[in-house]
């Protein structure tokens, strides 16, 4: 399945580990941190992302600092379990389309033929057509979207099966003290960025204020020395 293609081919970091999947993908492994999308993932508070172009290789951000506290959750045999999952999200995704949407689609196109023959003019007709089939579609959309979810706690409770659910609980205790602490500490590095900001304006302010008045004091002595040559001339015209 085809994922976060942006962030795909955007990447421009070497994959720090290569993993071969038993079922032939392949997935690289990066540091986010590097990566041209890396603050847009962490406004999001994402930490980690997966990404892929053709569906059979796959690219997994991660941000440094959680990968060497957690690197358990990201381990081949725990990769497996959502590659598993992707596969499965894709399958749904492509029997929504075309046993769903696509004969949605074409009962409204035959139906609106049909209406367009049979009984003319008749807007209202069209416009009953054309709310059933959103309906229709909204509601089968969150049908998909609640199994979509359920597929994913599956994924995370095999995951934890995996690890172990005291190992687990601990590590996922560890990846939320980290983010919580992460946070903080991005948040002290922008209030010290605007505080030497503000720092630095009032510098170049004194310093601007500085050399304005160093012009001034300039000015001034030469119009002091201008007032001094032409009384100095006034006086040896009046001798003469």
């Amino acid at each position: 399945m085809k994922y976060n293609e942006k962030q795909f081919y955007q990447s421009t970091t070497e994959p720090f580990e290569t993993q071969e999947m038993s079922n032939g993908a392949k997935i690289e492994l990066h540091y986010m941190n590097e990566e041209p999308f890396f603050n847009e993932c962490i406004n999001k508070a994402r930490f980690s992302s997966w990404a892929s172009g053709d569906g059979k290789n796959y690219k997994l951000f991660i941000e440094k600092g959680l990968y060497d506290e957690t690197s358990e959750l990201y381990s081949k045999e725990v990769n497996e379990v959502w590659i598993d999952f992707w596969k499965r999200i894709d399958l749904m995704r492509k029997r929504y389309i075309f046993f769903i949407m696509l004969p949605m689609l074409a009962i409204f196109l035959t139906a609106f033929i049909l209406m367009s023959i049979l009984i003319p003019n008749q807007i209202w007709g069209y416009i009953v057509a054309l709310v059933v089939v959103l309906v229709s579609s909204l509601v089968a959309s969150s049908m998909l979207s609640k199994k979509m979810q359920i597929e994913n706690i599956n994924a995370a409770a095999r995951v934890r099966d995996h690890i172990g659910v005291e190992k687990f609980k601990v590590i996922v205790d560890t990846q939320e003290k980290y983010i919580e602490k992460f946070y903080e500490d991005l948040q002290k590095k922008y209030e010290e960025e605007d505080r030497l900001a503000e720092e630095q304006a009032r510098l170049d302010e004194m310093e601007a204020e500085a050399n304005n008045k160093k012009a001034e004091e300039a000015d001034l002595e030469d119009a002091e020395e201008v007032l001094d040559a032409e009384v100095e001339e006034a006086e040896e015209t009046k001798e003469e």
